[in-house]
C-alpha cells in the first residue's frame, strides 16, 4: 500500500509542485455506472457485506465543466446492524479552474445527515477560498497551490503523459465540511490500449494509487500519518477510471464499471 507521512517539508513540496502550470490535457466527457462491493476487510471485520451502485457524470459546457456523483451503499456489520447510505454530489468549474459552486446532501438510514453548499475562488497560485451557503459561516482559507476538480485531474493526466511517477497537488471540491485536502498520486507505467475494448478504453492507460489527506489534520494530531483514504484505479489518460478500490483503513470497497458512455461537447460560438 502506498502511504506518506503529512509533514510540513511535504506540504512545501506539494505547494511548490502544484504551482507548475501544466499543459490541459483533454478529457472524455463521459458517464459512468459502477457495481459497489465488498473488496477486504481487516481486524475484527466490522463490515461483511457492501451492495451498491455510483453514478458518476462529467460534461464540459462553454463557461466550464459539471461534474455529478450519485450513490447508494447498503452495509451490513458482524453486529448485525444494517446501514443505507445516500450521496448526491454536484460541482460546477470555471473554464479556467478560478470559481467553483458545489452541493452536496447525504442520509443516512433515511435520515438527513448533511447539507453541504457554497462556492469557492482561487486567485492563481496563491490560493485562494471557500464560502459555505451551508453550514452557515463558514468559510475556509484554501492553500497556495490548490485545484479544483477538473484542472487537478488534467494536470493528473498530464503529469501520467509525461511519465512522471508522483504527482501531488491541494485539492478541494467541497464535498465536506472538514476542509481542503492534498493529494498525492502513485503512477505506474503506461499500459498500452487495447484496440478491442469499448471505444472509451482503447487508449492507453495507468494503474495510479492516490492517498487523501486533509490540510492541517496531522498538525492537529501528530498521531495521525496515514491517509484518510486511497483510491487504487486504472485511470486511462483521457480521464476515464475503472477497476476502482476505495480503501478507508478497516475496510476497503471495489466498484466494477457496468456502463460507460459518451457525452456530447456542446459547440461553443
Amino acid at each position: 500500500m502506498f502511504r506518506i507521512a503529512p509533514s510540513a517539508a511535504f506540504a512545501l513540496l506539494l505547494l511548490s509542485g502544484a504551482a507548475q502550470a501544466a499543459p490541459a490535457a483533454a478529457l472524455q466527457p463521459h458517464r459512468a455506472v459502477y457495481s459497489l462491493t465488498l473488496d477486504m476487510t481487516r481486524g475484527q471485520r466490522s463490515v461483511i457485506s457492501i451492495e451498491g451502485k455510483m453514478e458518476y457524470r462529467w460534461a464540459t459546457a462553454c463557461d466550464g465543466s459539471s461534474f455529478e456523483q450519485d450513490y447508494q451503499v447498503d452495509m451490513v456489520y458482524a453486529t448485525g446492524d444494517t446501514l443505507t447510505r445516500k450521496t448526491r454530489y454536484a460541482g460546477w468549474e470555471s473554464a479556467d479552474g478560478h470559481e467553483l459552486t458545489y452541493n452536496l446532501s447525504s442520509s443516512t438510514n433515511g435520515e438527513d445527515k448533511e447539507d453541504i453548499r457554497g462556492t469557492a475562488r482561487l486567485d492563481g497560485a496563491a490560493g485562494g477560498d471557500a464560502v459555505f451557503k451551508t453550514p452557515a459561516d463558514l468559510k475556509q482559507a484554501l492553500p497556495a497551490g490548490s485545484l479544483f476538480p477538473t484542472t487537478h485531474m488534467q494536470r493528473l493526466v498530464e503529469a501520467m503523459r509525461q511519465g512522471q511517477p508522483i504527482f501531488t497537488a491541494g485539492f478541494f471540491d467541497g464535498s465536506s465540511a472538514d476542509g481542503p485536502q492534498y493529494v498525492s498520486v502513485a503512477i505506474g507505467r503506461t499500459q498500452p490500449g487495447d484496440p478491442a475494448a469499448d471505444a472509451l478504453r482503447q487508449g492507453p492507460s495507468h494503474p495510479i494509487v492516490m492517498a487523501f489527506f486533509t490540510v492541517g489534520k496531522a498538525d492537529r494530531d501528530r498521531s495521525v500519518e496515514q491517509p484518510e483514504y486511497e483510491l487504487r484505479q486504472r485511470l486511462f489518460e483521457n480521464g476515464v477510471a475503472d477497476r476502482i478500490v476505495i480503501d478507508y483503513g478497516d475496510f476497503a470497497m471495489a466498484a466494477k464499471l457496468d456502463t460507460l458512455e459518451p457525452i456530447a461537447t456542446p459547440r461553443c460560438d
